[in-house]
């Protein structure tokens, strides 16, 4: 600790011209004053250290110090801030202490297994799942990535900070990991809005950038940055190792966030987005449980921020936020909540278990554009119930369309999960088949009357628009599906069945149609849950096989389902269960033996080629 001290003092000294020893010796012996030179030049005060803006600092460039704009930042227009307190180097007060009982215990852990009874010890070690041998494997490559962090100014500068890169930041925000490089944060931010954000448009870019260029403590939370990086790994060759040790610091500091204070750190705009991206990426990697949990804890942080009601009026409608400064930022909100809203709607859809935002507490109008979005211009929009009605459908735009979407799901679920007393499914004139023709109705006219921009082309790469076309035939499967349920099992009068399943081989067929017309694009842009559509299609042709086994289109179309799951797959684990499932659904038919679900083709920028076997 000493010689650390030294070294900090020996840093921030001025050091004059002569050495170090000859400054002492004529600090104790000072010579005569030569002639020519007063009593003020033998009292020598030096010139105060100038301080660089923070910007300049940040960027390595040389200030010049004037206020209150250096002239670098007057030059390229940028905002002029000079930090007057001086950060401390070196570890934190009593870190080295912590690291030495933390060795000690490490070594008093290694001594008990060594020393311990065979069987407890082998039990420890076979309760290691393998994603935790995975982390501890990423976590050697993630200290190679990090080690290029380290400040190269002087090298004991490097030794007094360890892992903390760039400066120290780490000190500052509080963190006990090193961060990536700045090359590959830019890298990993740059993937994420290519790939990520299309089909989560909840994250204004520039600004966002721009708030990333800032000091350290006006950056975004710690872990919104950290879920961003996971998700861009998730999609990237270079990074797939990393996006797991991101996946579990974003979520260990928004949970840390949670029990400072009391709790008011969380409420805010980019935590709840935060939850959004853990949820997704939860989903996406079978974590299922902790996926239902984090879409609840989402949604309950958009509602208490009041999300839900942003263009409401009334007494009903509360402030948790401050007025939002301009149109993106109201823009940012709504998308936030709906987003929220959809993630709500598709996991329910995908579990059958209540979703937790009620349509009746909607006042908050539906997402504008994306070029409105990003360039802060004002957009009118509309409501969602009036585009349910039929109304102002022209206005929708593609992330819009997948709300829309989601509605409709949700009110499946409704449909299904929650009956009415007066239902009577047996009776076609009941409640319950009044409500499924009121909602195939509504998908019909949705259908109709999509306006031209959300109609899928062959050059459509937009993945929301993607998603809707999609969207739209899984929810009249997901309905007719249930209608056929529901007629067999009160006997009813066969055409009603013969329709269902009609529009259910109809809507597979146009799902697999939308997956060939794209299988030119990258699949890892698309939205995470496009792999229930492609297995809910797989599924009706699978029930159609099993009444005409030897329908050669149906075979087919089944086969290029599968191919399109294995392709999803690579970058979408989730898919990946929907596999095991659908050949749960094959097995012992008499089609199943042709078709070998292990070796699919799938013609995509993932360069996915097997051969498939002949039936």
């Amino acid at each position: 600790m000493a010689d650390t001290f030294n070294g900090l003092t020996q840093h921030f000294e001025p050091q004059p011209l002569s050495s170090q020893p000859q400054q002492n010796t004529s600090l104790e012996h000072p010579a005569p004053a030569t002639a020519g030179h007063s009593d003020a030049d033998s009292h020598y005060v030096p010139r105060p250290k100038r301080i660089a803006c923070v910007l300049c600092r940040r960027r390595k460039l040389r200030c010049d110090g004037k206020r209150p704009s250096c002239g670098t930042c007057s030059r390229l227009g940028h905002e002029c801030i000079y930090d007057e307190v001086r950060k401390k180097s070196g570890p934190k007060r009593g870190y080295v202490k912590q690291l030495e009982a933390r060795l000690a215990q490490v070594e008093t852990l290694l001594k008990s297994q060594g020393n311990g009874s065979g069987p407890s010890a082998t039990n420890e070690l076979v309760s290691r799942t393998p994603s935790q041998d995975d982390v501890d494997a990423s976590m050697s490559l993630l200290d190679r990535v990090t080690a290029s962090t380290l400040s190269t100014q002087a090298s004991s500068r490097t030794e007094r900070t360890g892992l903390a890169g760039a400066g120290g930041e780490l000190i500052s925000l509080g963190l006990e990991e090193p961060l990536p490089t700045q090359e590959v944060i830019d890298e990993l931010n740059a993937l994420y809005f290519e790939k990520i954000h299309p089909g989560t448009p909840m994250i204004h870019r520039p600004r966002y950038l721009a708030a990333m260029a800032l000091a350290p403590s006006s950056r975004p939370p710690v872990c919104l940055q950290y879920m961003i990086w996971s998700h861009a790994a998730s999609v990237s060759d270079k990074h797939s190792e990393l996006h797991g040790i991101f996946y579990q610091r974003a979520r260990k500091h928004a949970e840390l966030d949670e029990l400072k204070g009391l709790g008011e750190r969380v409420v805010s705009l980019a935590h709840c987005q935060t939850w959004l991206l853990i949820s997704t990426y939860e989903f996406k990697m079978m974590f299922f449980p902790r996926a239902w949990l984090s879409s609840g804890k989402s949604s309950r942080l958009a509602i208490m921020m009041g999300l839900n009601r942003l263009d409401g009026q009334g007494l009903d409608v509360k402030q948790t936020l401050p007025p939002p400064k301009d149109f993106t930022e109201k823009e940012e909100r709504r998308r936030v909540f709906w987003m929220a809203f959809c993630v709500d709607r598709y996991a329910s859809i995908g579990t059958g278990w209540p979703f937790t935002i009620d349509e009746r507490d909607i006042s908050s109008k539906l997402p504008a554009s994306d070029e409105s979005f990003t360039e802060n211009k004002p957009q009118q929009t509309p409501l969602l119930p009036d585009v349910i009605a039929g109304e102002d459908i022209t206005m929708l735009s593609p992330f819009g369309g997948v709300v829309v979407l989601g509605c409709m799901f949700g009110r499946n679920i409704s449909h299904l999960h929650r009956p009415e007393p007066q239902d009577n499914d047996h009776d076609l004139n009941g409640l319950y088949w009044q409500r499924h023709r009121s909602l195939d109705n509504t998908l019909l006219h949705i259908s109709l009357a999509m306006p031209s921009h959300l109609r899928l082309t062959v050059g459509t790469t937009d993945p929301n628009v993607i998603f809707c076309n999609m969207a739209i035939h899984t929810a009249t499967i997901c309905l007719h599906q249930a209608a056929i349920y529901k007629s067999e099992k009160n006997k009813m009068p066969e055409q009603i069945a013969t329709e269902s399943k009609r529009r259910c081989i109809v809507a597979a067929d146009q799902t697999s149609n939308i997956m060939k017309m794209i299988s030119h694009l990258d699949l890892s842009v698309m939205n995470p849950f496009m792999s229930f559509c492609v297995y809910l299609a797989a599924r009706v042709f699978i029930q159609y096989l099993k009444f005409r086994p030897s329908d050669s289109a149906a075979r087919s179309s089944l086969r290029f389902a599968f191919s399109a799951l294995h392709a999803l797959k690579v970058k979408n684990p989730l898919a990946g269960s929907f596999i095991l499932q659908l050949n749960l659904d094959i097995e012992g038919s008499a089609f199943g033996d042709g078709l070998d679900s292990k070796t699919t083709c799938f013609t995509g920028p993932q360069h996915v080629t097997v051969r498939i076997s002949k039936p």
